[in-house]
């Protein structure tokens, strides 16, 4: 954990631009889950609107549900990016709200034949999930589910048929099955929910926020946080979502 890096900030709003007086710091540190492709973009938006207030950050991956835990606890400053709410479970944690990426939601299986409309859709079947995966979570709530800790086990999961469909972020999902020698057997079958994703600050970094705020909405408007996406899912997967 950085030490505190905020004596004070006056945000003054001049021309459009924002001056933060008696900043001091070091570097801030967040929490990310480990094997997500998707952060890629995430990081780098953040990376950038950090660079503007002075402050080098670095990214730490872990487990899903141990990167919550410990952006929660103030053991590192913030999560790089989640889901919108998850404020409710996690009370030491404060929401920027400007979206900073978005995720989707899809379903993979060696099915061709299987279209999935919606999370009823999945009732009948074993369902596989990483843990701390929020969406994927609630979404399946009460239904049959199996966890794994990362994505090149959930994709060996449906491999070799210990669930009948898996539940994952469209890029994370792609990637894992390009990665895996296997992963020629699946394919996608259908979309569920579209998610946008914010950054999260631990509750000891509250004066930030109105100024990381400002920051963050100045690079959604001038449409660097889209292009920063769009550069990152080239980079990854070679194309373009559904």
């Amino acid at each position: 954990m950085t030490s505190r890096i905020i004596l004070g900030f006056a945000s003054l709003l001049l021309g459009g631009a924002i001056f933060a007086e008696s900043v001091l710091t070091d570097r801030m540190t967040f929490s990310t889950l480990s094997d997500s492709m998707d952060v890629t973009a995430s990081e780098k938006v953040l990376q950038e609107a950090y660079k503007t207030l002075g402050i080098e950050i670095s990214v730490e991956t872990l487990p899903a549900a141990e990167a919550l835990r410990r952006a929660n606890e103030g053991e590192v400053d913030g999560e790089v990016q989640r889901i919108d709410g998850i404020t409710k479970q996690y009370s030491h944690l404060i929401q920027i709200p400007i979206p900073i990426n978005y995720i989707q939601g899809a379903v993979f299986s060696k099915r061709t034949d299987l279209k999935i409309l919606g999370w009823h859709s999945l009732k009948p079947f074993r369902i596989g999930l990483v843990k701390g995966v929020l969406f994927a979570e609630k979404g399946t709530s009460g239904m049959n589910t199996v966890t794994t800790s990362d994505y090149r086990s959930l994709v060996d999961l449906v491999i070799h048929d210990e669930v009948d469909v898996i539940v994952a972020p469209y890029i994370n999902g792609l990637v894992a099955i390009k990665n895996h020698p296997q992963g020629a057997q699946l394919h996608t079958n259908g979309i569920l929910e579209t998610y946008l994703l914010y950054h999260y600050l631990n509750e000891e970094h509250e004066d930030l926020v109105p100024i990381v705020t400002k920051v963050l909405k100045g690079l959604l408007l001038d449409g660097t946080i889209p292009r920063i996406r769009k550069e990152a899912l080239r980079e990854l997967v070679g194309e373009t979502e559904p």
